[in-house]
C-alpha cells in the first residue's frame, strides 16, 4: 500500500517505566507513530527501545521514509524497512508464524523427561519470563494470565487441555477455570512471533531475570535462557545472530564470586553455627562445618548417611558423597512424589561413578561426631541431618525456619554476610583447600568438579595475598 504521511506522535520519544519482577521498574524509550495510507486507512504503532540513541535513530528513519534518494520504505504493516537490504525475489507463502509461547511449549515437551525435578522447577522461572514477551500492540498482561503462568504453566510435559481447565470451579489462585483458560488464550493471541525476536528482546530478558542478588544466580538463569535459545536455533526457529551479539551485560555469564558473593571466613562459620543454636535449631549447627570443611552441597548433606562418615587415625573424617536430596514438590516429578533422590552433579576428574570421597578436618569432624551422637539414628542407613520428627530436611523449610533467622542474628545489616546463602560455605571449603596447598586434582575430586579448570575459574580470584604466601614458602 502507498503511504501518504508518517507522523511521530508527540514529535519525539518518551521515557516509560516497565514493571518487572519484585516491583522494580526499568526505564525504556517509546516511539509512537501514525501511518496514513492511500484509501484512508490509518495505523497507530509503537516500539520501545532500551537506549535513547536507538529511539532517536528510529525517529530519523521514520522521517526518511519516502524522501528522494532514501532507501527507506514503509511496509504494509506500518513499519519501516530498508529496500536496498530486501531481496528482490518473490517470497514463498509461509504458514502461521511460531510464537514465543508455542516455541516454549515445544522446548518443554522435548526436554521434560531428561531433566531432573529440581531442574524443571528452577528452569520454569526463566520460561515464565520468556512467555511474557508479547507484541508491541499487546495490552497489559491481565491478572488471570499471570496466575496461569505462576501456578499452572510449564509444570508438566504438556499444558492442560481447554476442557480440563474449564472443569476447574475455583483454582487455588482464586480464579475460575474459565478465567485461567482466558488467561492462557491471551498468551496464544499476543505472544511475540519468534521470527521477530531481536537482540534487544534478549537483552531485556537478561535484565528482567536478574534478581539483584548473587551474580552466580543471575548467571545460572541466563544459562537457562541461553539453553532455550540454542535449542530454538537447532530447530531453525531463530537465527544464530540473535544470541551471538548479546554482549557482556550483568548476568550473561557465570562470574567468579565477586564482592556481591562474599565468602565467609572460618570464624564466621563458627558464628553461623552458634546462631543456629541460639534460634532454637541446634540440630542444624553442624551444617556450616560439613559444608565449610568438606565442601558438600546442601542437597548432598541432606542425603548423607551414618555409614558415609568414616573416622580416620588423625581424628579427621572421610565423607562419602553418593547422592543428593531435594524436595521440589509433586508438580515437578514424573512419579508424583514430592521429593527427589539423584546422583551427585560430578564425580571428580578420576571419573569414579560410585560417588566421591572428601576429607573433613579434625575440628569440623569433632563437631560432626557430636551431632551424630545427639541427632542421628544408630542404624547405618540413618540420615545424618533430619528434622525434629526424623524426616528428610526440606531446604525451603530450613531456609524459612532456621537459616534466615540465624543469619539475621549472626550478621545483622550492614554486615557483608547479611544475605549469605548456604552454598557460600562450600566456597569456603574450596578456598581453604587451595590455601592449604591441596593439589588441584585432589581439590577438584573432593569438591566434585568435573575438572580443575572449572574449579579454578570460580576460585582463583578469591585468593588475595597469595603472592606473600608463595614468597614466604620459597624463602623457607
Amino acid at each position: 500500500m502507498e503511504v501518504l504521511k508518517v507522523k511521530v506522535i508527540g514529535g519525539s520519544r518518551r521515557k516509560v517505566l516497565t514493571r518487572v519482577r519484585y516491583g522494580d521498574a526499568v526505564e525504556r524509550y517509546e516511539v509512537r507513530w501514525r501511518v496514513y495510507f492511500m484509501g484512508g486507512e490509518m495505523r497507530e504503532l509503537r516500539q520501545r527501545f532500551d537506549r535513547a540513541v536507538e529511539a532517536d535513530q528510529f525517529i530519523r528513519v521514520l522521517g526518511a521514509v519516502g524522501l528522494p534518494g532514501s532507501t527507506w520504505r514503509m511496509g504494509d504493516d506500518g513499519r519501516p524497512y530498508d529496500a536496498s537490504a530486501r531481496p528482490v525475489v518473490p517470497e514463498e507463502p509461509q504458514g502461521p508464524s511460531v510464537t514465543m509461547w508455542d516455541a516454549l511449549q515445544m522446548y518443554r515437551s522435548a526436554t521434560w523427561r531428561t531433566a531432573s525435578a529440581n531442574g524443571r522447577k528452577t528452569h520454569a522461572y526463566v520460561l515464565r519470563a520468556m512467555a511474557r514477551v508479547t507484541t508491541d500492540r499487546a495490552p497489559a498482561i491481565p491478572p488471570a494470565t499471570e496466575a496461569y503462568l505462576a501456578t499452572i504453566a510449564f509444570r508438566a510435559e504438556h499444558e492442560p487441555t481447554d476442557r480440563a481447565l474449564a472443569r476447574i470451579k475455583r483454582h487455588r489462585s482464586g480464579f475460575t477455570g474459565a478465567e485461567l483458560l482466558a488467561g492462557r488464550q491471551f498468551l496464544e493471541k499476543w505472544s511475540l512471533p519468534v521470527s521477530e525476536l531481536t537482540t534487544a528482546h534478549v537483552r531485556r530478558l537478561v535484565a528482567e531475570v536478574g534478581t539483584g542478588r548473587a551474580s552466580s544466580t543471575e548467571g545460572r538463569r541466563w544459562g537457562d535462557m541461553r539453553t532455550v535459545l540454542r535449542w530454538w536455533v537447532s530447530e531453525d526457529l531463530i537465527e544464530e545472530r540473535v544470541i551471538t551479539r548479546v554482549g557482556r551485560v550483568r548476568g550473561t555469564v557465570i562470574e567468579p564470586p565477586g564482592e556481591d558473593d562474599p565468602i565467609p571466613t572460618e570464624s564466621e562459620m563458627w558464628t553461623m553455627a552458634w546462631a543456629l543454636c541460639l534460634v532454637g535449631h541446634p540440630r542444624y549447627a553442624a551444617l556450616p562445618f560439613v559444608m565449610g570443611g568438606g565442601g558438600l552441597r546442601a542437597g548432598e548433606c541432606f542425603a548423607l548417611r551414618r555409614r558415609d562418615c568414616i573416622d580416620e587415625p588423625g581424628r579427621g573424617m572421610w565423607l562419602t558423597v553418593r547422592r543428593s536430596y531435594s524436595k521440589p514438590g509433586k508438580d515437578w516429578t514424573t512419579d508424583g512424589a514430592a521429593d527427589e533422590h539423584r546422583g551427585t552433579k560430578a564425580k571428580g576428574p578420576d571419573g569414579d561413578r560410585r560417588g566421591r570421597r572428601t576429607y573433613l578436618p579434625p575440628i569440623e569432624a569433632s563437631i560432626l561426631r557430636t551431632h551424630l551422637e545427639h541427632y542421628t539414628g544408630r542404624d547405618a542407613e540413618a540420615l545424618v541431618f533430619t528434622t525434629s520428627r526424623g524426616k528428610p530436611v526440606d531446604i525451603a523449610h530450613l531456609q524459612e525456619r532456621a537459616w534466615q533467622r540465624a543469619r539475621d542474628l549472626a550478621f545483622p545489616v550492614p554486615h557483608r554476610l547479611n544475605s549469605v546463602g548456604r552454598h557460600a560455605f562450600r566456597h569456603l571449603a574450596a578456598t581453604r583447600w587451595l590455601r592449604a596447598g591441596v593439589p588441584l586434582k585432589t581439590a577438584a575430586k573432593w569438591g566434585g568438579w568435573k575438572d580443575t579448570t572449572t574449579m579454578l575459574r570460580w576460585y582463583e580470584a578469591r585468593l588475595p595475598g597469595d603472592d606473600d604466601l608463595a614468597a614466604a614458602r620459597m624463602s623457607a
